[in-house]
């Protein structure tokens, strides 16, 4: 199949390209900048569909759908601000997060032929929910409580609207925290997850500390990349919505040290009174995973790699790509 997929050359749009390539389908990557160099001129992406263009463009819309005439539209574009982007540019954050959709959806009506189309939303959607709570069905009521998630539950709402009236097969993916293989900074996405920058930190043999554990449903990218390919491909789903996450709640601090002592590295280790963290994190307190029973029941997708699990792939993955942390 022929897939579209916008934002495609962000974090977890290549990881989404990767599980579609595996399954031998064709994705198209659209985004405002090309593929890194360090993962483009490599495989498995080398000689692959790109086509340059901004998600506000209602022009470069009509004119990329209509050159990929694709099957199915995964749409992942979007600006992830730390708090420092909300308070700079709040209107760019919903330009760009929900009339970003409403312009794919006009946009997508045209295609002969789609199947299908997927919206990336977020966890962010849930507002903080504790532990304590347990797993966060996709029932649970919304309460975002940043600009991000705002914008995310705003974008689904448009896209499942338009959708009906558009006569679109439209899916809501809400993805959980992405960290892993394929990861770069860029200037919709300024903070890299808190695994990244532990790592570059034992890469330069630099201690990292952190303020807490970090507990939370932080999630492979390869499990992302694959849930989303599985919700986009998967025939007879029996609902709008489902959470994409790891099914389980890991802790950075444990990835970090498992990480450490693989590379033989520099210590991880929690800060102490008056000491401060030199790991950041969008995740201000521990929150509770996404349940992916859903997920799992409609398409058969379960994530494979949990935790300090991932260690092993992704410094299998370094290997192959070491010369940007």
């Amino acid at each position: 199949m022929k897939i579209f997929v916008t934002g495609g050359t962000g974090s977890i749009g290549l990881a989404v390209a990767e599980a579609l390539l595996a399954q031998g389908h064709m994705p198209v990557l659209f985004a405002t900048t090309a593929v890194p160099p360090r993962f483009g001129e490599r495989a498995p992406f080398r000689g692959m569909g790109f086509i340059q263009g901004d998600i506000g463009s209602a022009y470069d819309l009509d004119r990329a759908l209509g050159a990929s005439r694709p099957d199915i539209v995964i749409h992942l574009a979007a600006v992830t601000p730390d708090p420092d982007a909300e308070r700079a540019a709040p209107a760019r954050v919903t330009e760009i997060n929900i009339s970003g959709v409403a312009s794919l959806m006009a946009a997508a009506r045209a295609v002969p032929g789609l199947q299908r189309v997927v919206i990336a939303s977020s966890v962010a959607v849930y507002g903080p929910v504790d532990p304590a709570e347990g797993e966060i069905p996709e029932s649970r009521p919304l309460a975002p409580s940043t600009l991000y998630g705002i914008s995310k539950a705003a974008a689904e709402r448009t896209a499942l609207r338009l959708g009906e009236i558009y006569g679109l097969d439209v899916r809501v993916a809400r993805i959980g925290p992405v960290y892993g293989p394929w990861e770069h900074g860029t200037a919709v996405r300024p903070m890299l997850s808190p695994h990244a920058q532990l790592l570059a930190l034992l890469l330069r043999g630099k201690p990292a500390v952190l303020d807490r554990p970090m507990a939370g449903d932080w999630l492979y990218s390869r499990d992302a990349g694959a849930g989303i390919a599985a919700l986009a491909l998967a025939p007879g789903l029996t609902h709008d919505i489902y959470n994409i996450g790891s099914g389980d709640t890991s802790t950075v601090v444990e990835w970090g040290r498992a990480m450490a002592t693989a590379l033989r590295g520099a210590s991880v280790v929690l800060a102490g009174p008056g000491e401060d963290s030199n790991i950041r994190s969008a995740l201000q307190r521990d929150r509770a995973p996404l349940s992916i029973d859903r997920l799992v029941r409609d398409t058969g997708h379960e994530p494979r790699f949990a935790g300090t699990a991932a260690v092993a792939d992704f410094l299998g993955w370094l290997e192959q790509y070491p010369d940007d942390m």
